[in-house]
Parts: structure tokens; sequence; C-alpha cells
């Protein structure tokens, strides 16, 4: 009976099939004014013998069920309602409820047997939702040991990971199963600590699953965050091609087609994504996307907010939604959405970049240089983001840090030309774009000798590849054939200049 109240999404009802403190009276005094001393107090929940099983699909019943009022309460997206203050409120009776469990268990109490790994996770969940992070991991953690399958632990404890270092930790207090593994590659990819060793790992695992389109999806976000999209292009649409029906991946799909602007592949995509589910968030993504590409950026905006309407906490719209907020100079609108994008998710470097380049527009240097470090501590092999950095750290006159900026991007480019092998040629016409930068930054900080090194051997990478920027995109020929005239200006200047 509960099972088939779930199943029909009648959460509440599900809880009191086992809960008898869910009733009417219950969703009644949830439902009034919390400031009224005689209707605002919640009855605790009073749960009667159950199974383990029973337990967890009531208590996450109620889970769901105060999320979904949470989201009511809240209104509409970006709205003066929608600042985070509203929370779940059956977060606190369901941690009492499992606290009451679990102390239980701990006695031996004969109506407890062996735990299942379920309670554990949804213990965790409350936790995480209620921002205890550290005493949610140590839980979630219990739950993937004793039982590895529940993928959604797994998840929910890739979105409790910091960062590398973090992730370390974890990774030393689980078993070595397979799904540790697999938790590995995607905590990994998350985390932007990529490799072709990791690529390689992922190989292994198709060996063992070789038609996991989930495998497949992780292959090529690996070679989407390395900016390879060509080649991340390519998997995506072969997985369309074995499953035109799946759609959990199709936004990233979106987010490439977009970057390569493909609009007329982007514009396919859409229209298989609405042909078979046109209420998925990440449908909405997709068609936003399209709207983007095509310069209808209101129309964008009502699809990404649609499609926070269908999920509030998908992150990836609200950084879109931010995007397009930029294209229209909507720059306090384009902020909140960011913020909304980094509280659900903070390894979303867009999101920072996001915030960094809206607080340049608004001439608040410091906040920017904030959100451009927090991007540069997520991916610190992004040369792109050295480069935005040492923008940001030259318009607030601190030319040595500026500096060394550079050249750690510098580094990065040359890191990226010799480990991988897709755009090698659009990676050099990037070095050659910062080592010009660089050398104006010597000049400015009244280090000419350094500025001439660092322009002749922007000169000499110029004119290797002059004859190959047929090959390179626009942006990359752009840059090379403004940047070589100017260097050989400022080089014959430069010369003058100390011969006199």
């Amino acid at each position: 009976m509960a099972k088939a109240l779930f199943d029909c999404h009648e959460f509440q009802r599900c809880a009191a099939v086992f809960i008898p403190s869910t009733s009417s009276e219950h969703v009644f005094a949830m439902r009034t004014n919390s400031n009224s001393p005689a209707h605002g107090k919640v009855p605790p929940l009073t749960c009667k013998a159950m199974s383990q099983r029973a337990l967890f699909l009531a208590g996450y019943a109620l889970l769901i069920a105060g999320e979904k009022e949470k989201m009511e309460e809240v209104g509409q997206v970006l709205g003066p309602s929608d600042t985070g203050a509203i929370v779940n409120k059956q977060l606190a009776p369901i941690r009492k409820m499992l606290a009451t469990w679990f102390n239980e268990a701990q006695q031996k109490s004969p109506k407890h047997g062996r735990s299942q790994g379920w309670l554990e996770y949804l213990y965790g969940l409350a936790l995480a939702k209620d921002k205890n992070h550290d005493l949610a991991i140590s839980w979630l953690l219990k739950s993937v040991s004793l039982y590895p399958w529940n993928w959604g632990a797994w998840q929910e404890l890739t979105s409790l990971i910091r960062d590398g270092e973090h992730f370390k930790w974890v990774q030393s207090q689980l078993n070595p199963t397979i799904m540790a593994f697999i938790f590995s590659v995607h905590c990994r990819q998350e985390l932007h600590l990529l490799s072709t060793s990791l690529v390689s790992e992922i190989s292994q695992l198709q060996s063992i699953f070789p038609r996991s389109l989930f495998l497949d999806s992780q292959r090529a976000l690996v070679f989407y965050r390395m900016k390879d999209l060509h080649e991340a292009s390519s998997i995506f649409s072969k997985m369309l091609g074995y499953d035109p029906r799946h759609l959990d991946f199709i936004d990233h799909y979106s987010n490439i087609l977009y970057k390569l602007g493909s609009r007329e592949r982007l514009a396919f995509v859409a229209q298989l994504a609405s042909t078979i589910d046109r209420y998925r968030p990440e449908t909405c993504c997709v068609i936003g996307n399209y709207y983007s590409l095509s310069s209808r950026h209101e129309d964008a905006i009502t699809h990404f907010r649609r499609a926070l309407l269908l999920d509030r906490n998908f992150a990836s719209a609200w950084t879109l939604l931010g995007h397009e907020y930029v294209k229209l100079e909507n720059t306090h609108a384009a902020i909140d959405s960011y913020r909304h994008a980094v509280d659900i998710n903070n390894k979303d470097y867009r999101a920072f970049v996001g915030l960094g380049q809206a607080y340049e527009v608004l001439e608040k240097p410091a906040f920017s240089l904030y959100y451009y470090r927090r991007a540069v501590a997520l991916r610190p092999a992004d040369m792109d983001l050295w480069q935005m950095m040492a923008n940001c750290l030259q318009g607030m006159s601190r030319l040595p840090q500026a500096i060394d900026a550079v050249k750690k991007g510098i580094a990065c480019a040359r890191s990226h030309t010799e480990n991988y092998s897709g755009g090698d040629l659009d990676t050099t016409c990037q070095r050659i774009e910062l080592l010009f930068q660089l050398a104006n930054l010597y000049e400015e900080s009244q280090n000419r000798p350094h500025a001439i090194k660092c322009l002749e051997i922007c000169l000499e990478e110029s004119t290797a590849i002059e004859g190959s920027l047929d090959k390179t995109d626009e942006t990359s020929k752009r840059i090379v054939t403004s940047i070589l005239p100017s260097t050989r200006l400022l080089l014959e200047q430069w010369a003058t200049a100390n011969s006199e």
C-alpha cells in the first residue's frame, strides 16, 4: 500500500501508512503560520514497530513531501522568497526519528536486525540538506559499506566532497569494490581532476560494461572538461544513436554544441528531446541553449526558468540563466542566479567565472578576484581562468601577481600541448596571446629586457604557425593575425629606443 502511494506521488499518505503522526493533524500544523504558538508546533513523529524497509520508505516519502512544500513556499524563481531562508520542515523530525532508531539499535534491541544501509543513507541525506556536511559524509560512508549498490548514496557523497585532498581522504575510508571504482571515476570527473589515466580507467570499466551509457557519458564529460569538444560531441552523438530516448546527459551535449556553434545540430537535439519529454529539466535546458545561440535571449530565459520550476536544484540551469541575464545586461539578476548555482554545486567553475565577470561590470575588482580564485582552485590547469585572473590583477595595478598568473597560464598551455593531441594549434595561439600580454606587463613594470624576450618568443611562434591558421578556429586566427604586426612594431620601436 505504501509503495503504491509512493509511486503515485502521494508522499504524505505513503508516510501515514506507517507513521500515524503524518495524519491530517500533522499536515495542518505544517501549513499553518509558524509564528502562531497554538498551531505552529509540528507534532513529533512517532512510529510503531516496523521493518527497516518500511521506516526508510516512510522517512524518504516525508523528506520528498517536505522538499515539495518548501518549493511551494519559495514561489517563483528569483522571487522575493527565493533567498534560501525557507527550509524543509521535515528534516528535524526525520533526524530525531532516525537518531532514536539508531540509539535503540546500538543497545541491541530485539526488534532491530542487522542494518541494511538504507536508513544510514536517509540520515546522511537529511544531514546534508541541513548543511551538516561532515556528519552526513560519515553516515553515507556507513551506508555504502553496508550496501554498495545504492548509487544515490554515492552521488550524494560526490556532491559533498570539497576538493582533491578531501576526495583522497574519503577514498581511503572505502572498501575496494567495483562501485567504489566507479565512484572514483565519477567523482574525479566532477572535481575536474582530469588526466589521460582517468580516460584509461573508464576504458577498463567499459571492458566490463560495454553497453553502459553512463560510462559513455563520463568519458564524454572528461573530454568536455579537457576542452576537446569535438571528441566529446562525437561520443554524445553515438550515445543518441544507441538510445535516442536517453536524456540524462543531453543538457551537457547541448552545451558542447553551443560552444561549437552548431546551430543545426542543436536544433535537431532540441526537437528530439522535446518529442520524447518536453517536461524534463534537461529538455528545457537544451531548448534554452538553442534560443541563446539564436540570440533569442528572452525565450532562453523562459526555458531556463521552466527547467528550474521542474527542478529547483538543477545547478546547470541556474548557471545558464545567469549567462542569459549577463547578455541582457541584467547584472544583479545574473549574480543571484550564479549564487544559487554555487550554493547547489560548489564545483561549478562556470558560475564562479560568471560571478567574477559580473562584479567586473559593477567595477568591484576585489569581489571579481575572489571568485576568479575560486574558479582557478577548481581548475588549476585552465589557461583561460589564469588569463582572466591576470586581467583582473592588472586592472588593480597588482603587476607582480598579474605576471605570475600569466606565467601559470603559459605553463598550462605548454602542458596541454604536451599531454593532449586535440586542439594543439588553438592552444599555441592562446599561448601566443599570453606571451604578448606578459610582454606588456613586463613593459608596464619597467622591465624591458624581459618584455623584449617575450616578444621574440611570441614572434617566433607566430611566424611558425602563420601558414597553418586556416586549420584553427576564427578566434585563434584573429588573435594571431592581430598580435603578429603589433609584435613586430613594438620590437622595432624598442630596438630604436635602445639604440638611441
